[in-house]
C-alpha cells in the first residue's frame, strides 16, 4: 500500500512539473511570436550585454542570493532579467535569464524535479511579464525617450506585480504538492517576503539600464547602490528569519513549528494524517554539565544536523528549547518513516571529532484520532515521550497511553501548581554524620510529591520543569518553611541542608526571602546549609555570586553539590566562596576498587582541606565505603548505607535510635557490632550502626 502512495505521489509531483513546463514552454513561445511580429524597433545592445553578464555571474554566485523559508531563495535574476526587457527585447531577456535559471539550479545541486521548477517558473514569471508590457504598447528600449511615458510606468508596475506574484505562485504550489500542505497558506506566508526581496531588487532594473545608457562611468555607483539595497534587504529578511527559526541550530523554533501544525490540521487533505513527534534526549543535562556547555551546543547541532538530513523533504523539523526536538509530519506512511527515523537517530553523532551516542526518547500522537487542535496533539506526543522515557522505550504512540492516567511534562506541569495548593507535596529528611565520631553533622531536606493519580514522582521528574517556571520560587520557600520549623521541633542541633536551583540565586530577593522565612521560624541562619550546582556560575554568575556573598555574610553555609561530574567545577572553586564540597556518589561509589576513583576523592579531599573547606562524600552505602573515607580523613558521610530519606516522624525515630547507637559506643562495643544492617531490616533505624562508628 505504501509503495502505491508513493507512486501516487511521485505521479502528481511529475503532473505538477510537466504542467507547469508546458505553461512556461507556451508563453515563452507566444511571446517569442508577439514579438517578431510587432514592430521592431532598436535595441540597446551594449547595455543588455553588460546586464546580461551581471545576470549570469550574480546566478553562479551563492553570495548573491537571499536565501529564506517557505519562500525559497531569491536571485537577482528578476532584476537584471527585468532591466534586459526594458532594453529592449523581452525574447532575448528570456533566454538569458533561463540560462542564469539553469545555472543556479546546478549551483545548489538541485534534483532534476527542481531543476526544472526553477527554469520553468522563471520561464512563465517573465515571459508572462513580457506579453504584459507588450500588449499595453510598451517595446524597444526604456532609454529611447527623454521623458517617461504614463503607459511604460503602468506597464513597468503591472509586470514587476506579475514577476513577483507568479514566483511566489510558483514556489508555494511546488512546495504545498510536496509537503501535503496548504497552497494558501504558503502564499501569505511568503508572498510578504518575496515582494520586500524581489520588489526592492526590481525597483532598481530601471535604474540600471538608464545609468548605464547614460555611461559606464555610473557603473560602480550602480553596483554601491545595489549591494546597499541588497544588505538591507538580506539584513531585514534574516531577522524576520530569526524570529521563527532557532538560533543555535537553524531549525524553525516552537512558535513557527506550532503555526504550521495548525495550518496543516485547517488545510491537510483528508487522505494525509498529520503526525507529530515530540523527542527529547536522554541524558543530555549529564553531557552538558560534565563535558560544557560548548560541546552541549555541539551535540544539539549535531544532533539537528541529523535530523534534518533524516526526516522526508516535507516534513518540518523544530527545536522546542533545550534538548527537546519535535518533527511534523503528513506522510500516509508515517510509522514506516518514523522507524526510519528512530534508527538514523540511534546513530553515533560526531561531535567536534569525536563519536557521541546519545538515546532518543520519541512520543508520537496522530490526528485526528489523538487530536484535532494543536494543543490536543501537543499534549498526547509529550505524554507519549514521556512514557518512552520512563519505560526505556525508543518511540511510544498516544494510544499506548490512553489505557492509563495520562503522565507527560505538560500535564505535571500543568498539576504542579495544584500540588503546592492542595499540599500534596512533602519533606523528607536524610542525615549526614561526621566520620571522625559519628554524630548527625546535617540533615539534609528533600521534596517529595505524592500525585493523586500517579503516586509518588521522583524529584527529577519535576523539579526540572519547576526550574523552566516560576513554581520553583514558592517551592523553595515551602522547603525552607517546612525544613526549619520541623527541624526546630525535633529539639535536633544539627545543620540543615537544603537545594536551591540556579533561577533561585538569580532572584535579586532570594536572600531576602530566605532571612525572612528564618525570623519567622526562629531557625538561627548559621545552621542553614544551602547546596547550589556548578549551573549556578555558567548562568548570570555575578548575579548567583552576588547573592550567595548576601547569604555567607550573614551566616547561612554554602555547599558546592555533586562535585566533579560537571565540565566547571574547579571553576565553582576558584569564583565562589564556599564552605564544603559534596563528592559526587560517581567517584565514591568506587574507591575501594578502583584506584584512580581513590586517587581522584582524596585529591579532593586534601584539596578542599587546603582551600579551608569540608568534605562531604555522597552514596555510602556500606560499611566499607565508611572505612575507606574515614582513612581519606573524609568529613561527613551521606547514603542509604547510613539511612534512606524519610519523613518527619520517621527521622525522629531515627535520630533517637542512632542516639542510643551513640550511647552504647561509649560504654563499649556490642557483640554483634559488626552486623550491618541493611533498609529494609531496620526502616528507619540506624543502618550503619556501631561498626560504622
Amino acid at each position: 500500500m505504501n509503495h502505491v502512495k508513493r507512486a501516487l505521489h511521485r505521479h502528481r509531483v511529475a503532473l505538477l512539473t510537466g504542467s507547469i513546463g508546458l505553461s512556461a514552454l507556451v508563453l515563452t513561445w507566444a511571446l517569442v511570436l508577439t514579438e517578431i511580429r510587432s514592430e521592431r524597433l532598436p535595441v540597446n545592445w551594449p547595455a543588455f550585454a553588460i546586464i546580461a553578464l551581471l545576470l549570469l555571474w550574480c546566478e553562479r554566485t551563492p553570495a548573491t542570493w537571499i536565501r529564506f523559508g517557505s519562500a525559497g531563495v531569491v536571485t537577482p535574476l528578476g532584476m537584471f532579467a527585468f532591466g534586459l526587457m526594458l532594453v529592449g527585447s523581452p525574447s532575448f531577456a528570456v533566454g538569458v535569464a533561463l540560462v542564469g535559471a539553469t545555472l543556479s539550479a546546478v549551483t545548489q545541486s538541485s534534483s532534476p524535479v527542481r531543476i526544472v521548477m526553477r527554469v520553468a517558473g522563471a520561464a512563465v514569471a517573465l515571459s508572462a511579464a513580457g506579453l504584459i508590457m507588450m500588449g499595453m504598447g510598451v517595446h524597444g528600449s526604456i532609454t529611447q525617450f527623454g521623458y517617461l511615458p504614463w503607459n511604460w510606468a503602468l506597464a513597468i508596475v503591472a509586470a514587476s506585480v506579475t514577476i513577483v506574484v507568479l514566483n511566489t505562485s510558483v514556489a508555494a504550489v511546488s512546495m504545498s504538492i510536496r509537503r501535503r500542505t496548504s497552497f494558501l497558506g504558503l502564499m501569505q506566508r511568503s508572498l510578504a517576503v518575496r515582494i520586500t526581496a524581489e520588489g526592492a531588487l526590481l525597483s532598481l532594473a530601471p535604474i540600471w539600464v538608464i545609468g548605464i545608457d547614460f555611461g559606464l562611468v555610473l557603473a560602480p555607483l550602480l553596483g554601491i547602490t545595489t549591494v546597499l539595497v541588497f544588505r538591507s534587504t538580506r539584513q531585514a529578511l534574516e531577522r524576520s528569519h530569526e524570529a521563527h527559526h532557532d538560533s543555535l541550530t537553524g531549525l524553525v523554533n516552537r512558535r513557527s513549528f506550532l503555526e504550521s501544525l495548525e495550518e496543516m490540521l485547517d488545510e491537510a487533505h483528508p487522505s494525509a494524517r498529520p503526525t507529530m513527534l515530540i523527542m527529547d534526549l536522554d541524558g543530555f543535562k549529564d553531557i552538558n554539565d560534565r563535558l560544557g556547555h560548548q560541546l552541549g551546543d555541539a551535540l544539539l547541532i549535531s544532533f539537528a544536523d541529523r535530523l534534518e538530513q533524516s526526516v522526508p523533504p516535507e516534513a518540518v523539523a523544530a527545536r522546542f528549547g533545550g534538548d527537546e526536538f519535535a518533527v511534523l509530519l503528513v506522510d500516509e506512511h508515517a510509522e514506516q518513516v518514523i522507524d526510519e527515523l528512530g534508527d538514523a537517530l540511534s546513530e553515533p553523532l560526531m561531535v567536534e571529532d569525536f563519536p557521541v551516542t546519545i538515546r532518543v526518547s520519541i512520543g508520537v500522537a496522530q490526528a485526528p484520532d489523538d487530536g484535532l487542535t494543536s494543543r490536543d496533539l501537543l499534549r498526547a506526543a509529550d505524554v507519549a515521550m514521556y512514557k518512552a522515557k520512563r519505560t526505556g522505550a525508543p518511540v511510544v504512540y498516544y494510544e499506548s497511553c490512553v489505557q492509563g492516567p495520562q503522565r507527560g511534562r505538560l500535564n505535571l506541569l500543568g498539576d504542579l501548581g495544584e500540588a503546592l495548593e492542595n499540599h500534596e507535596l512533602s519533606i523528607h529528611f536524610q542525615p549526614q554524620l561526621r566520620l571522625s565520631d559519628g554524630e548527625v553533622d546535617t540533615v539534609e531536606a528533600l521534596i517529595r510529591w505524592q500525585h493523586p493519580e500517579h503516586g509518588s514522582i521522583p524529584p527529577d521528574e519535576f523539579i526540572g520543569l519547576a526550574e523552566q517556571t516560576d513554581l520553583i520560587v514558592p517551592i523553595t520557600e515551602l522547603v525552607l518553611r517546612i525544613a526549619t520549623q520541623g527541624l526546630l521541633n525535633s529539639g535536633v542541633t544539627a545543620h540543615l541542608a537544603v537545594n536551591v536551583s540556579p533561577r533561585n540565586l538569580q532572584d535579586p530577593e532570594f536572600a531576602d526571602q530566605v532571612f525572612a522565612i528564618l525570623q519567622e521560624s526562629g531557625f538561627r541562619a548559621d545552621r542553614l546549609e544551602l547546596e547550589v550546582t556548578e549551573r549556578s556560575i555558567v548562568s548570570n554568575a555575578e548575579r548567583c555570586r552576588y547573592t550567595i556573598e548576601q547569604l555567607r555574610r550573614r551566616g547561612v553555609r554554602v555547599a558546592i553539590d555533586d562535585f566533579g561530574v560537571g565540565y566547571s567545577s574547579f571553576e565553582a572553586l576558584r569564583v565562589l566562596d564556599v564552605d564544603r564540597v559534596k563528592i559526587d556518589r560517581h567517584f565514591v561509589k568506587g574507591i575501594i576498587d578502583q584506584p584512580r576513583d581513590r586517587l581522584i576523592v582524596a585529591s579532593v579531599i586534601d584539596l578542599a582541606h587546603d582551600l579551608g573547606l569540608d568534605v562531604v562524600a555522597e552514596g555510602v552505602e556500606n560499611v566499607e565505603l565508611w572505612h575507606a573515607l574515614a582513612e581519606l580523613n573524609c568529613d561527613v558521610a551521606q547514603g542509604y548505607g547510613i539511612a534512606a530519606p524519610m519523613a518527619y516522624p520517621a527521622l525522629r525515630g531515627w535520630l533517637s535510635s542512632w542516639s542510643e547507637v551513640q550511647v552504647a559506643r561509649l560504654r563499649g562495643p556490642a557483640p554483634d557490632s559488626d552486623a550491618v544492617p541493611t533498609p529494609s531490616e531496620q526502616g528507619a533505624r540506624p543502618t550503619i550502626a556501631a561498626a560504622g562508628s
